[in-house]
C-alpha cells in the first residue's frame, strides 16, 4: 500500500510540475504578445489582437489572435484571425493558420487592397537553429484593389511557396547553409495583364547563408552573406497561359559595396505585345530584346555595381543593399 501511495505522490508531483511548466510557457508567450502591442511600429512591427488566448493543454500550444492589426511604418495589415500551433515535444515545428480576409493599406501611397481565400496555412520547422523548411499554401486567393471599389487585380486556384534546407550543402565548419526556393501559382487570372488560366513556377537557391536564424535580425547579415560568397541563383523562373510564355535564369550576388551584380537571361513569347503603354516603345527592346524569326524574344541583362545593362546600354540602377 505504501508503494502505491508513494507512486501516486510521484505521479501527482510530475503532473503538477508539468502543468506549472505549461502555464509558465503560456504566460511567457502571452507576455511577449503584449509587448508587441506597445511596439513603435517602425523598428519593430506593432501587433494588436482584439482577443488573444492560448489553449492546447496538455500536449500542445494553440495561440489564437482574432481581428489582428499589424502596423509597420506606413503599412497596416488586418487579418480576421490567426492561429499558431506547436506540440510540446516538438516546439521547433510551428503551424500557422489565417482566416480571410486580409486587408493591406499603405498610408504613404494611398493604396488599399484585400486578399480573400478559402484556406491559408503555413509551417516553419527548425533543425536546431537552422531552417529546416518554411512553407506557405493558399487556396483560391483573390486580390482586389479597394481604393475606390473592388477591382480584381489577380486570382488563382492555388499558390504555394517553400524554402527548404539542402542538408548535403550545409557546411558545419563555417556555419553556412544552402536554401532551395520553390514557388508555384496555378489557375492565374490577371485582367490588367490579360492573363487567363496561367501558371507559373519559380525555382532558386540561396547559397552560403549563415545557418543560425538567431542572427537573421543582425544589421550586418547581408555583409556577412556577401563576404562568404553568397549567391542567389534563379534556377528556373517560367510561366505561361494560352497565348504567351516567359522563362528566366541567372545568378545574382552583391559586391563589397552592397551593390547587386550578376546576369539574368530572359526568353519570352507573346509578352511584349501585352506590355502596351506600360513601357515606351523605344525602351521595349532594351527590356525584352529583339524578336527572332519565330516571334520569340531573348535578352541578357548584365548587372555590375548596381547598374543594369541591356547589351552595352545602361537601363537602370539598383541602390546598394547595405
Amino acid at each position: 500500500m505504501k508503494k502505491i501511495i508513494a507512486l501516486g505522490v510521484i505521479v501527482f508531483v510530475l503532473v503538477a510540475g508539468y502543468g506549472a511548466a505549461w502555464l509558465w510557457a503560456a504566460g511567457q508567450a502571452t507576455a511577449y504578445v503584449k509587448t508587441l502591442e506597445t511596439a513603435d511600429g517602425e523598428s519593430m512591427p506593432r501587433v494588436v489582437c482584439a482577443q488573444f488566448g492560448i489553449s492546447g493543454w496538455p500536449f500542445g500550444f494553440d495561440a489564437t489572435c482574432t481581428n489582428a492589426t499589424i502596423t509597420s511604418g506606413d503599412v497596416t495589415v488586418t487579418v480576421s484571425g490567426l492561429k499558431a500551433s506547436a506540440e510540446v515535444y516538438r516546439p521547433t515545428h510551428v503551424l500557422l493558420f489565417a482566416q480571410s480576409p486580409v486587408t493591406v493599406e499603405d498610408a504613404f501611397t494611398g493604396s488599399r487592397g484585400r486578399l480573400d481565400f478559402t484556406d491559408a496555412q503555413a509551417s516553419a520547422r527548425l533543425d536546431g537553429w537552422r531552417i529546416g523548411r518554411i512553407s506557405v499554401v493558399v487556396d483560391e486567393p483573390v486580390w482586389n484593389d479597394t481604393v475606390l471599389e473592388d477591382r480584381l487585380v489577380a486570382k488563382a486556384t492555388k499558390a504555394e511557396a517553400h524554402l527548404v534546407d539542402v542538408p548535403a550543402r550545409h557546411d558545419t565548419r563555417t556555419g553556412l547553409a544552402t536554401l532551395a526556393n520553390y514557388v508555384r501559382v496555378e489557375g492565374l487570372d490577371a485582367p490588367g495583364f490579360q492573363i487567363g488560366s496561367g501558371k507559373s513556377t519559380f525555382e532558386a537557391e540561396i547559397t552560403n547563408l549563415p545557418d543560425d536564424v538567431r542572427t537573421y535580425g543582425d544589421a550586418d547579415l547581408l555583409q556577412r552573406w556577401q563576404a562568404a560568397g553568397g549567391k542567389f541563383s534563379i534556377v528556373d523562373f517560367k510561366g505561361d497561359d494560352a497565348t504567351s510564355s516567359f522563362e528566366a535564369t541567372g545568378t545574382l550576388g552583391l559586391d563589397a559595396g552592397g551593390r547587386v551584380e550578376g546576369q539574368v537571361k530572359l526568353h519570352s513569347r507573346g509578352v511584349v505585345e501585352r506590355l502596351g503603354p506600360m513601357i515606351p516603345e523605344q525602351y521595349k527592346g532594351w527590356v525584352v530584346g529583339t524578336p527572332a524569326a519565330d516571334g520569340s524574344y531573348s535578352q541578357i541583362l548584365n548587372i555590375a555595381a548596381g547598374v543594369v545593362f541591356s547589351g552595352l546600354v545602361p537601363t537602370g540602377m539598383i541602390p546598394p543593399l547595405f
